[in-house]
């Protein structure tokens, strides 16, 4: 009896190891699933079973390294932070957790701290390319190129050539070294069959870069090996549209929605779709539909702002641009959208604030100068700040053809004809298919008593814009000036139509 109870334990022992062994493993099996389900951007379907992965192993730091870098995709920063510092309690050497923390406290603006976790790294933790890489494309993510390209030389060819290819691209592209982004294209090219992910990754700092006809080139090629590649397929239509090939831009949409159908980015790149065709409503309302399933996506919300400004919308516009600088306070992209959101809502002083702290830190930026001219300009008190402003503007770039406008227009407004002719001609130079500057000087001429030059601009003007209800009340003012009843009618009746058109459909 005593040996078989002897037995009996030894055996349990051994199913115990084995077991422990078995649930390890199965641990470890999860993990891997759950980076990879991150890395290609199923934050939503992956979200839940992370989370009770982590409370039922409360002493994993893997696990809540992993839920860290969920969250970091989320834009949910502040538990990014947290989540990162729980899994370097319970491991401190945890290099997944240092990465994903560092590049959290560049995304909330803690630039300093970001760059001492990474700074930190010992050259012992980066000895193999795996580790290298990681770094040096944190590095990258964070703005450090100097140091990325500098650890990406040190990794194998292989390696170099392939998943450190696109943030090398974007490197070259930010400190413009047109020469070695150019080179890379090439090597892309070949990875869209054997790595059709690294070719997306690739495409989308082309895709940044506006160099839309060689995203589209490449990635071309990837849906050619793989056809259900969702994020190939919107990459791909999201570049067509912006090179106004709606048609093609279509055929891929309609080929994604058969994969994801009413994904957030499928709906985010319709919208984009609507907007470049001039549908503002329907843009709007996508865009509305793709941010209520990704609240915190930085990218759904900064064209959530653009696109609620098109729609005039501008208070919908300022809680989105908002909503951005909570997100990332120290961005000044997004502090430019507030401005110029602010400005649209009328709230002025809001927005005078916001554009001059813009100014600051980009004294040459050109859309916050004359955004700025423009609040000051709305401001019937600060009329000469106005002028003054938009002179600036001019003079830190002659071509800004938006400021010579609004110089012209503030002329238009106290009556100084011949001044508001000379900037207005002067847009047209600059920008001879504008249609709104047209209508503009069509408008002071008709005022000044030439009504042959105001034909001319306003039929062109009418032309290039047929949806706008001003030119067609402007052109049938000309019209009755000249004697040209009919003429007169047809465009006095567009011009209704387009200033009611819900009464008109009734």
């Amino acid at each position: 009896m005593k040996i078989l109870r002897n037995n009996l334990i030894h055996l349990t022992k051994i199913y115990l190891i084995i077991f422990s062994f078995a649930l390890c493993a199965a641990a470890q099996n999860s993990l891997v699933r759950f980076e990879k389900s991150i890395e290609a951007g199923q934050t939503a379907e992956v979200e839940k079973d992370l989370f009770n992965y982590v409370i039922a192993n409360p002493k994993d730091a893997k696990g809540f390294a992993l839920l860290a870098k969920l969250r970091l995709k989320q834009n949910r920063l502040n538990e990014a932070k947290s989540l990162s510092n729980k899994a370097l309690t319970i491991d401190s050497k945890l290099f997944s957790a240092k990465l994903t923390l560092a590049e959290t406290h560049f995304q909330l603006g803690e630039i300093e701290q970001s760059h001492n976790i990474l700074d930190g790294i010992s050259a012992n933790e980066i000895a193999d390319d795996s580790f290298r890489l990681n770094v040096a494309r944190t590095y990258a993510q964070i703005g450090d190129c100097a140091k990325a390209l500098i650890l990406a030389e040190k990794l194998s060819v292989k390696v170099k050539n392939s998943e450190a290819l696109p943030f090398r691209a974007a490197c070259y592209s930010d400190s413009g070294d047109k020469k070695n982004f150019a080179s890379l294209i090439s090597i892309a090219k070949l990875s869209a069959k054997q790595s059709p992910t690294v070719a997306v990754k690739f495409a989308e700092v082309l895709g940044k870069a506006a160099m839309n006809k060689e995203a589209v080139d490449l990635l071309r090629l990837v849906i050619v090996s793989a056809p259900k590649n969702t994020n190939a397929l919107l990459l791909l239509a999201k570049s067509e549209i912006y090179l106004k090939d709606f048609a093609n831009a279509k055929v891929h949409l309609a080929q994604a929605e058969k994969v994801q159908p009413d994904s957030s980015e499928l709906l985010f790149v319709k919208s984009i779709l609507e907007s470049e065709q001039g549908n503002t409503a329907q843009s709007l309302e996508l865009i509305e539909k793709s941010l209520a399933e990704t609240p915190n996506s930085i990218e759904v919300l900064a064209q959530f702002v653009v696109t609620a400004m098109r729609a005039n919308q501008a208070g919908k516009a300022v809680r989105a641009a908002e909503k951005l600088l909570n997100l990332q306070p120290e961005n000044l992209d997004y502090l430019y959208l507030f401005g110029a959101a602010s400005l649209q809502n009328n709230n002025l002083q809001t927005a005078e604030s916001s554009l001059k702290k813009f100014l600051e830190a980009r004294p040459d930026d050109s859309r916050g100068c004359v955004a700025l001219g423009l609040t000051y300009a709305a401001q019937p008190e600060k009329l000469s700040e106005a002028r003054n402003q938009m002179q600036h503007c001019i003079e830190i770039n002659p071509n800004n053809y938006e400021a010579v406008h609004q110089l012209g227009l503030s002329y238009k407004m106290q009556g100084e004809m011949p001044k508001a002719i000379e900037y207005l001609e002067k847009t047209i130079n600059l920008a001879p298919d504008n249609a709104s500057a047209l209508r503009d000087l069509g408008v002071v001429y008709l005022q000044s008593g030439a009504e042959t030059q105001a034909r001319v601009v306003l039929e062109k003007a009418v032309a290039l814009n047929p949806n706008d209800a001003d030119t067609h009340f402007q052109l049938s003012r000309l019209y009755n000036l000249t004697g040209e009843r009919e003429l007169a009618k047809k465009h006095l009746e567009i011009f209704q139509k387009l200033k009611n058109p819900k009464k008109d459909g009734m």
